[in-house]
């Protein structure tokens, strides 16, 4: 437990500087799209959740490098190993350290930015950031022996199982009505499904990466 407090406390210090930059890009686009879509307004309502997916998607595959990259060069990875503790416990407390470091700003963004009063999108982003994170924990672990440039490869290998996440989230975003039944199973169903996925296959990758 205090090993889980001290990596969250430790990407807590990080928020600021990762909430500048997801602020950045967030008012960027929201500008830009704002002002092609100023005479019509229908136009920014329906694409405002493809936008929004399209950010999350970009900000968590562009980070992924870095999941487990600087345990595994420093050696603490390999000293966990030897010390025979937990890759499973370990992958979740790192899993759970880079949510709170980029996809809770995020999350916050969306809901200042609605004024906390749209639900759905607030939570279709805080849910789709932490299944992206999870389902691309594996590839990010399987990159980390490869002589291709990780940052250039991760972005494509999570897109396949990005793009059907993304789409629940989108639908569940525009049809709140809804949401809260099969929009809402579909998500918590992927979510969980690359939960298990992570725990299951992330502590094999970093066990073939240590060898």
């Amino acid at each position: 437990m205090d090993n889980v407090r001290l990596q969250i406390f430790e990407e807590l210090k990080h928020i600021p500087h990762s909430a500048s930059h997801v602020l950045l890009v967030f008012i960027s686009l929201m500008v830009a799209f704002g002002v092609l879509s100023s005479n019509h307004p229908s136009l920014w309502q329906a694409f405002l959740p493809a936008l929004l997916m399209g950010l999350s998607y970009g900000v968590i595959s562009l980070s992924l490098d870095h999941l487990f990259r600087e345990d595994w060069e420093d050696g603490t990875l390999e000293w966990r190993m030897s010390e025979g503790q937990s890759l499973e416990r370990y992958v979740l407390i790192k899993i759970l350290a880079h949510w709170v470091r980029l996809g809770f700003p995020m999350s916050g963004i969306v809901g200042v930015a609605t004024g906390f009063s749209s639900f759905p999108l607030i939570f279709g982003v805080t849910v789709t950031t932490l299944t992206l994170i999870f389902s691309g924990s594996i590839a990010s672990a399987l990159c980390l022996n490869t002589k291709a440039n990780p940052s250039m490869l991760l972005p494509f290998l999570t897109l396949p199982p990005g793009v059907p996440i993304m789409i629940v989230s989108m639908a569940a975003m525009t049809n709140p009505a809804t949401a809260f039944s099969s929009y809402l199973a579909l998500q918590g169903g992927l979510f969980l499904m690359a939960c298990a996925l992570s725990l299951i296959a992330c502590p094999f990758a970093l066990r073939l990466a240590l060898r």
